[in-house]
């Protein structure tokens, strides 16, 4: 049977490991003037721990709100402390989250030491446990297109007025994903925006986007290939809004996708793999079925 493909369907988009995060809230404001040392402890940090210094007044630091964002503007500009997290501050409560997702830090902590400032705090809390590997795929209704084109290039080296020795060098693709509607969850992580009180997706100049595996179905014979792309990070998605006319023509998101090869280590052998393609056999029913499951990964007899 001669194969052709069309359509694109169960589109599935699966993160990238889990940025750790903790937080610890600010219960009193300041009552006396003087300075607060915060101090960060991480093993990414620089010796493993970085002391900041916070002045605070009664006048500008009086409520557990105002101290929370003193604490959190001078963490912001500590070099160390920002360059391996994102620091955030809803209401009283400072936010750390790490900006790699890596293995769980036990040793990650937020102290404060008050002085005689009338400041307290309640205990440094794990709100997210740090991982690696991929999380579970989430289905992202609504696919339009996608278009992925193949970037590297080709190296000929000629001998005996022939092209002697060809290279290919495969730097994956870049691609471009139309949807319906991005939920504003999965962009959010996607871009590293935060979310804020009442649930509004917050566009911040400092985002640190998250990386992700892609997966969906092309439509055509009696296969209906599956496909995962293991190594994707999204720029800004474009939009358009449209007056209505006589016609509706509906608009949808587009994400530019960078897609690059990862190291994966497949029966003691390191490889760099850039997407896989699965389709139907006698012989596979069990792993075609599950392919959304979980993040296909390639196995070798």
């Amino acid at each position: 049977m001669n194969k052709v493909t069309f359509g694109l369907e169960n589109v599935h988009i699966a993160f990238q490991g889990t940025c750790q995060k903790e937080s610890i809230e600010v219960t009193a404001g300041c009552d006396t003037d003087g300075e607060i040392t915060v101090t960060v402890t991480g093993a990414p940090l620089t010796g493993g721990s970085e002391a900041c210094i916070v002045p605070l007044s009664t006048e500008s630091h009086g409520t557990a709100a105002k101290v929370a964002a003193a604490v959190a503007n001078v963490l912001k500009n500590n070099a160390d402390v920002s360059t391996n997290y994102n620091v955030s501050v809803v209401g009283a409560t400072i936010y750390l989250t790490a900006k790699v997702a890596a293995a769980n830090d036990a040793t990650l902590d937020i102290a404060f030491t008050p002085g005689a400032t009338g400041v307290t705090v309640g205990s440094s809390t794990a709100v997210t446990a740090g991982a690696t590997g991929y999380g579970a795929p989430a289905a992202i209704p609504g696919a339009v297109n996608f278009t992925p084109s193949p970037e590297g290039s080709e190296v000929k080296y000629y001998a005996d007025n022939v092209p002697y020795f060809v290279y290919t060098v495969n730097n994956g693709y870049k691609a471009d994903l139309e949807m319906a509607l991005i939920p504003d969850a999965v962009l959010a992580e996607m871009l590293g925006w935060p979310v804020d009180d009442n649930g509004a997706v917050i566009e911040i100049d400092d985002g640190t986007p998250k990386k992700f595996a892609l997966m969906g179905q092309v439509q055509g014979d009696d296969k209906n290939r599956r496909f995962v792309y293991y190594d994707c990070q999204a720029a800004r998605p474009s939009k358009e809004h449209k007056t209505k006319t006589d016609t509706i023509e509906p608009s949808a998101d587009k994400l530019t996708i960078t897609i690059l090869p990862i190291d994966m280590t497949v029966d003691a052998e390191t490889m760099g793999v850039v997407k896989g393609t699965l389709e139907l056999s006698s012989t596979n029913a069990a792993a075609y079925n599950a392919f959304f499951d979980s993040v296909y990964m390639p196995t070798f007899a």
